[in-house]
Parts: C-alpha cells; structure tokens; sequence
C-alpha cells in the first residue's frame, strides 16, 4: 500500500511501513509540512495514497467528500509512543487492507479496531 503519513506521524512509523514493503512518505518528505488539510487530501488522491494521522478532522472531511474519497487510518491510541503505533499499526494492517483498498476510515485504538466502508456511508 501507499502512505501519506501527517506532520503527528512519527518519522519511525513511516521508516517501519517501508520496512514492511509499502510505500510510505512523511507530509515534510515533499515539502507539505505546512499544507492544510484539504491539500493533503487532494496530494493523496493524486497519488493514491492512504491518509495516516492522528487528526480527526479527516474522518469527516473524507466521509463528506463525494470525489476522489481517500482512505485514512486514524490513530487513536492513548500512547502515542511510535513502538506502539508501530505494533498497533502490524496487528492492524491485514484486518483493515482490503477496506482501505476499496475506500474506508479505520480508526487504530489501544484496544480495537474500527473499519467505516464509504460504500457504508
């Protein structure tokens, strides 16, 4: 897969995507670190990219979008320390791939797992 990790997402995170084989680049890799939400929506549909942050304005700019919906993965997790992320994120993955292939909001907590199709929406 290929990600568009935000300015919250631990650059560890984004070297332990590659190491698990997908494409993954950090908003500051390109130069977005100041891009505003929208902008990075729209570099990832460009790009077909999954959406990776911690910021929960995605799920309802996603979920309102009617072109172009981009998939994201919102971490919501109480440590926020990358090991974990990293953990949450391999545990996570092959539950959530195929939605995020088909267009969906997956939302990463400590304990569980949410996965919101758009075809549901």
């Amino acid at each position: 897969m290929k990600f568009l990790a935000n300015m919250g997402v631990s650059p560890r995170t984004v070297a332990f995507l590659r190491e698990l084989g997908h494409e993954a680049v950090r908003l500051s890799d390109l130069g977005l670190d100041r891009a505003d939400d929208i902008e990075v929506i729209a570099q990832a549909a460009r790009q077909g990219q999954v959406v990776l942050t911690f910021d929960l304005d995605y799920p309802a700019l996603l979920a309102l979008g009617r072109k172009d919906r981009v998939s994201a993965i919102v971490v919501r997790t109480v440590i926020a320390d990358p090991t974990w992320i990293n953990s949450r994120l391999l545990q996570s993955l092959p539950f959530a791939e195929g939605a995020l292939k088909e267009g969906a909001i997956v939302v990463v907590e400590d304990d569980r797992i949410r996965v919101r199709k758009f075809s549901d929406l």
